[in-house]
């Protein structure tokens, strides 16, 4: 999933998120904040993330960053695989099916 904002001149926002849906098709959710909710969630976000490290990568993309600079093929056809190993997990359910 991926967001983007679109700040508008009169304070209001639109949001917009980027899913993964079935058959691995990006769906894009818009929705249009007014000024005072897009202040209300920059305050609330703001709070809550008071003190939080970033996450950093991924283990997988990590692994594939090291073995790109390493040049080692091996390594990196493995941390490949592991890296598209859980981009196919995000787009199925733990039951095999496609994502809703």
């Amino acid at each position: 999933m991926t967001a983007r904002t679109e700040p508008r001149p009169d304070g209001s926002t639109v949001l917009t998120l980027v899913t993964v849906g079935p058959p691995l098709v990006l769906v894009e959710h818009r929705m249009f904040l007014d000024q005072y909710l897009t202040h209300s969630l920059l305050h609330t976000l703001a709070r809550d993330l008071d003190g939080i490290e970033p996450p950093g990568p991924t283990p997988e993309a990590a692994a594939l960053l090291a073995a790109m600079r390493t040049g080692d093929r091996t390594a990196l056809a493995t941390a490949q695989d592991a890296y598209n190993t859980r981009v196919l997990n995000l787009w199925t359910d733990t039951d095999g099916s496609a994502a809703a």
